[in-house]
């Protein structure tokens, strides 16, 4: 299997030379490392993955970085709103979810319309 590979490549200082494809450090700089863990089961970790991705024809491929890089989206205005306000909508909500027919229970149509 792949650990001693692994296990060759975590020892060596993580070269190139026993990692010619790569896989081992993209996978090892994916997985979270864990506090405490160690070589060993690291390997296992690494090897684990690497199977996995075999099985479901998946590559360890390096994500190019786009020109241009993040963007901001735009805030969403939110409305302050107190917590005697948010517990009557709670309560209109409730009574229109309990009487989906009566319209006058949702007389501006959000409810409906977010229900879809």
């Amino acid at each position: 299997g792949d650990v001693d590979g692994v296990m060759n490549w975590m020892r060596n200082g993580k070269s190139d030379s026993e990692d010619p494809t790569g896989d081992f450090t993209r996978i090892d700089q994916m997985l979270p490392k864990k506090k405490g863990q160690k070589p060993k089961d690291r390997a296992r970790e690494i090897e684990s993955a690497l199977d996995w991705m075999r099985n479901n024809d998946v590559s360890p491929v390096e994500v190019e970085p786009t020109d241009a890089g993040f963007q901001t989206v735009p805030s969403v205005p939110v409305s302050k709103r107190t917590p005697e306000e948010r517990m009557n909508d709670v309560d209109d909500i409730m009574n229109w979810m309990r009487n989906p027919q009566d319209e006058s229970m949702d007389p501006t149509g959000e409810f409906t319309r977010v229900d879809q």
